[in-house]
């Protein structure tokens, strides 16, 4: 049985299971869904979830942080904490962490605070049935160079070499998801792309330059996407597109902005990176792919406690 097979499999046959859509002609070797007379915790998806990231996934300075630990700056309403609510998983453990390169995966991260996080493929096991990968962007200096191309009065950007770095992490994706596979053979991995942060045209006071400025840096950005695009399908996982969905919701987008502006803003977001209702649309967006409906929306992230695995330190 395929990855996508069985995690679909259990998920429909929840949705026949709380409508009521059972066939009494079902033959005898079928599943049979469970009936509603069946206890709550039956009728649940037993799904164990594992976030795998960088700070696009933690979402620095969102609400309220988590302190497992405090140097990840991981916030408790970031997409993985939406999905795990939405599709109410029996294990929840979210080891994404900003800063986090392809590399943290395999090897301990030194955290800003002096810390250590354990490598991030070590919360996956034999047991887990669905894995979110979102990085890549901090390999190579590439976020960072971006944002300072950006920021930058001066007309010097070293746009050939972010091209090219951002290419090379299609290779590291790719193995990224291999090795996933083979701690957790049975999960179904999805690799998150980055949604739009810069205007794909135009500008705006927000960013700072002009548009003729910011025209290499957005395409630097969409080879980044592209490059986690062909790595997710050179591996066999599953690409979610963040660019088409977050179109006219960037830096200039004002009140439709799902992404912070160039000052930090405790409690909203660090300075470009996603803010709640970023966080929400994405989570949505993963929601539809994984289970081919909409989810009922909620403000704030609230998975269910007794699901959530604290990060050993």
């Amino acid at each position: 049985m395929s990855r996508s097979t069985r995690l679909i499999g259990v998920l429909l046959a929840l949705a026949w299971a709380t409508t009521g859509c059972q066939d009494t002609g079902t033959d005898a070797g079928a599943a049979v869904p469970a009936p509603l007379s069946a206890a709550p915790d039956q009728l649940t998806p037993s799904i164990n979830y594992v976030a795998l990231g960088d700070s696009f996934t933690a979402g620095p300075f969102i609400s309220t942080m988590r302190a497992d630990p405090q140097g990840c700056a991981r916030s408790r309403s970031n997409y993985p904490a939406f999905l795990a609510d939405w599709l109410d998983v029996a294990t929840y453990t979210d080891v994404s962490c900003s800063g986090a390169l392809t590399t943290d995966l395999y090897a301990p991260q030194q955290l800003f605070d002096g810390d250590k996080a354990r490598p991030q493929l070590d919360a996956l096991n034999a047991d887990t049935d669905l894995v979110t990968l979102g990085l890549g962007g901090n390999d190579f200096g590439i976020y960072e160079g971006l944002i300072g191309c950006q920021g930058s009065q001066s007309s010097f950007c070293p746009v050939a070499q972010l091209d090219a770095d951002a290419r090379k992490v299609q290779t590291r994706i790719a193995r990224a998801v291999r090795r996933i596979e083979r701690r957790a053979p049975d999960a179904d991995i999805y690799v998150v792309g980055y949604p739009d942060i810069l205007p794909t045209e135009g500008t705006c006071a927000a960013v700072g330059v002009s548009a003729e400025t910011l025209a290499p840096v957005t395409s630097i950005a969409a080879a980044l996407n592209t490059s986690l695009r062909r790595g997710a399908k050179q591996s066999g996982a599953i690409y979610v597109d963040l660019e088409a969905i977050s179109r006219g919701h960037d830096v200039c987008a004002k009140g439709r902005a799902w992404v912070n502006g160039p000052r930090f803003r405790a409690g909203v977001a660090a300075p470009f990176h996603p803010k709640i209702n970023g966080m929400r649309a994405v989570a949505s967006t993963l929601y539809e792919q994984i289970t081919g409906l909409e989810p009922e929306v909620s403000e704030y992230a609230n998975p269910d406690p007794a699901a959530v695995v604290l990060n050993r330190s």
